[in-house]
């Protein structure tokens, strides 16, 4: 029970908040708050250019909510072990991307939202993204226990010679 809260709780969590229904999503609700600030930000700015930062910023939300999604599902297949497995990967990325598409069609039936493929196109970006960078940055991340000290000195060695 406690692997399932520490792993597998975050994930589904965030599916629930992300989900289509959440009426604090709506692009009317978020407008609410988010004018302001871009006005707070750019005084002088005109309407349009305030309609434009705020899609923007809806849109990279899009992207930053499928990114932590994909990362709290890669974290819930990992669970304990220390390598990421390319199944891991995968089945993150399929259901990240899944739920996206699941979220646009799920909103083109509700009359405040509105689906678009376009939404989805972010959406996985974001998966793509995070499950990308989590996977690079694990790949080139060094493990002392595995290093093999005398041939990296014998290599510093070498090089210094030819450098000279």
């Amino acid at each position: 029970m406690k692997k399932f809260i520490n792993y597998w709780l975050p994930p589904i969590m965030w599916m629930i908040i992300i989900f289509p229904w959440n009426k604090a999503l709506t692009s009317e609700n978020t407008s609410y708050f988010l004018y302001p600030i871009i006005h707070f930000l750019f005084p002088h700015a005109d309407k349009i250019f305030i309609e434009d930062v705020h899609k923007f910023i809806r849109k990279f939300m899009h992207f930053l909510d499928y990114a932590f999604l994909a990362f709290l599902l890669l974290r819930a297949f990992k669970g304990e072990n220390k390598i990421i497995k390319l199944e891991y990967l995968l089945y993150a990325g399929l259901i990240s991307v899944g739920y996206g598409m699941l979220d646009e069609i799920i909103q083109a039936f509700i009359p405040s939202r509105t689906g678009s493929i376009y939404d989805w196109f972010v959406d996985s970006a974001g998966t793509i993204s995070s499950l990308g960078i989590t996977y690079l940055i694990k790949r080139n991340k060094v493990n002392p226990e595995n290093m093999d000290i005398p041939n990296i000195k014998k290599n510093i060695d070498s090089q210094e010679l030819i450098d000279k």
